[in-house]
């Protein structure tokens, strides 16, 4: 174990079923903790993932804030409690933004923010009545740049940034820490909307991408999760409260190169 305070703590992690949830799940569960992740429907897939790992599962769209609120609420009765939300969950599609269907650029809006919004809402009160906990935001480097074709992604991913700076003060009394990791080109299975809208195939796009990184490969999901662990811990929950760390491998652009 990094962290002996991991043992048994409680964590939802949405968008927990693929790519960087996934490997939280697995990074958390390693050093201890209890662990249900969500997505939107328990299918074969996903029961690989809770049999491999040990997670629980509590299942349903977060775009529906209804939804989101049972989300939460069935988390904390399965574990008994909750001490770290991670709102992972995310969808991505990619359009030049006069071209961009209006009810794609809000469904990204509704699954990215505002359905973690409802997450949070629902687990603050949980928070506070148990002593405190971590609400940890995983946004994107599109939300820091401007980066071709996907206004509706990026707008959405600044907005959860900002969020998390606001939360941070307002429930800094509640013993509540709010912490932001910015992830930079991860190898997940999102980098096919990447390659659908260049017109290029899976593998062009992580060579693309690797290229113009200074480590010279794209970051690992398991990189990502090592720094919501350390997020999640006591010092790391307070030496970042409030503040976010980007997990790019040096890559970092105002724009893209290819625009």
């Amino acid at each position: 174990m990094k962290y002996a305070e991991m043992k048994n703590r409680k964590v939802l992690i949405t968008g927990g079923t693929q790519g960087i949830g996934e490997a939280m799940a697995e990074t958390f569960i390693a050093d201890g903790a209890d662990v249900v992740i969500n997505g939107r429907v328990l299918n074969e897939k996903v029961q690989k993932v809770l049999d491999r790992t040990g997670a629980r599962a509590s299942m349903g769209s977060i775009m529906d804030p209804a939804t989101a609120e049972g989300v939460v609420k069935n988390a904390a009765e399965i574990m008994g409690g909750l001490d770290v939300l991670i709102c992972n969950a995310a969808g991505m599609s990619m359009a030049p933004y006069l071209e961009s269907v209006p009810e794609e650029w809000w469904s990204q809006i509704k699954i990215n923010l505002s359905g973690h919004m409802a997450c949070i809402r629902t687990a603050l009160p949980i928070m506070k009545a148990n002593g405190g906990g971590t609400i940890i935001l995983t946004s994107s480097f599109f939300g820091t740049i401007g980066w071709n074709n996907a206004t509706g992604y990026g707008s959405s991913k600044s907005g959860l940034l900002a969020l998390g700076q606001y939360l941070a003060r307002a429930y800094k009394d509640d013993n509540i820490k709010v912490c932001t990791i910015i992830p930079g080109v991860i190898d997940t299975p999102q980098l096919n909307v990447d390659a659908n809208d260049l017109g290029i195939s899976l593998d062009e796009v992580r060579e693309m991408y690797a290229n113009d990184i200074a480590m010279g490969r794209l970051s690992r999901p398991s990189e990502i999760a090592e720094t919501a662990l350390y997020m999640a811990s006591d010092a790391g929950r307070k030496a970042l409260n409030g503040r976010h760390i980007i997990v790019s491998g040096g890559e970092y652009r105002s724009t893209p190169y290819y625009i």
